[in-house]
């Protein structure tokens, strides 16, 4: 039998996913784990030697959906572990035939686990996904209950945020690689799947001058879908090398470990920098540090404005609820490049 990890979210929350992987490896080492994960992503974690095999769920597909999960219903697994909250996944579940199934406790969902976990919503993500082997791993929860667990807590702060000063330790690392900062290369990351977390397009391009201006290589990254908010800015500015559409999930990564610094909004190329250990600076409208998914690296920093209108959701809108984006377009490129020119200051 293997362990299961279902997680079909986006990328980044996949990713928020491999400290809880990294421990299970590490707390049963001789049970195959088998992730389920939206197409496209699952190839990074198995030949990261995070996984030994990959489902991957189409959920845009119906076919491809229930190919999918008659594969998982027909196996008996041993433990399921299930960070993703959704009523749909939870139906799944109730039909997985599994020795334990482990997911957040929810007033409703008693008929799909044996064992519901009261989600530390006050952690960071990275954090409230790792506490699902905390019923079974000794250790770990002896750690999620001392006292100098808290200094992992949530931040209200909603102006320039340095994470700098409390390091993550390897047991809640996400962070497989260590960035190469020789060649000076800066990437920037201008998209989100959420426009409201997009910083300004004039943000970027003046950022982007004024890092060319200063000697440092400048790339720009992005999925094919945002490729034409690289291309714009690419346009305009010819020493900047335009990387969108180019790589996979896997292949991000691994450009990401050869770089100085990632300049990104709130999206999923924060949370690949944090694997390729790249250090970041992130900016961030409207959502906050509050709801837990911060730059899951000490390497960071992020840059906000505080406004009463923070957040207006989970994840962002399609546009702007009260019309303003006052949240990105108060966000200069002077005080972004302060933050990575003291992000780097240190670094050779």
């Amino acid at each position: 039998m293997a362990h299961l990890v279902f997680q079909t979210a986006f990328p980044g929350d996949l990713f928020l996913s491999i400290p809880l992987i990294r421990r299970l490896r590490d707390w049963d080492p001789q049970t195959p784990i088998v992730l389920a994960c939206r197409p496209g992503l699952g190839d990074f974690f198995l030949k990261s030697g995070l996984v030994n095999e990959v489902i991957e769920i189409d959920k845009r597909s119906g076919a491809g959906r229930s190919r999918a999960m008659s594969d998982i219903w027909t196996r008996e697994w041993d433990i399921v572990f299930v960070p993703h909250e959704s009523v749909r996944t939870t139906l799944w579940m109730a039909q997985v035939k599994a020795k334990t199934k482990i997911g957040f406790h929810k007033w409703w969902n008693a008929f799909a686990f044996s064992i519901r976990v009261q989600k530390p919503i006050e952690f960071p993500d990275a954090l409230r996904q790792l506490s699902l082997l905390a019923p079974l791993d000794s250790k770990l929860s002896e750690i999620f209950s001392d006292p100098n667990f808290e200094r992992f807590r949530n931040s209200d702060v909603q102006t320039l945020f340095d994470f700098r000063t409390v390091q993550i330790p390897d047991w809640a690392s996400m962070t497989l690689r260590k960035s190469d900062a020789s060649e000076r290369r800066i990437f920037i990351a201008p998209g989100s799947v959420w426009p409201t977390k997009r910083w300004t397009p004039r943000g970027f391009e003046g950022l982007a001058r004024m890092l060319v201006a200063r000697g440092f290589k400048v790339e720009l990254v992005g999925s094919p879908a945002e490729k034409p908010l690289c291309d714009a800015i690419a346009e305009k500015i010819p020493q900047v090398v335009n990387q969108a559409g180019k790589t996979s999930l896997g292949g991000l990564v691994e450009l990401f470990s050869r770089g100085l610094a990632l300049v990104t909004n709130d999206s999923g190329a924060m949370h690949a920098a944090a694997v390729a250990g790249l250090p970041t600076v992130a900016i961030f409208g409207p959502t906050v540090l509050a709801l837990g998914f911060r730059p899951w690296q000490a390497q960071s920093l992020v840059v906000q404005k505080e406004l009463p209108c923070r957040p207006c959701g989970k994840h962002g809108a399609k546009v702007c609820p009260i019309g303003t984006h006052e949240c990105m377009e108060t966000i200069s490129a002077d005080e972004v490049l302060a933050a990575v020119e003291k992000l780097t200051a240190g670094i050779p």
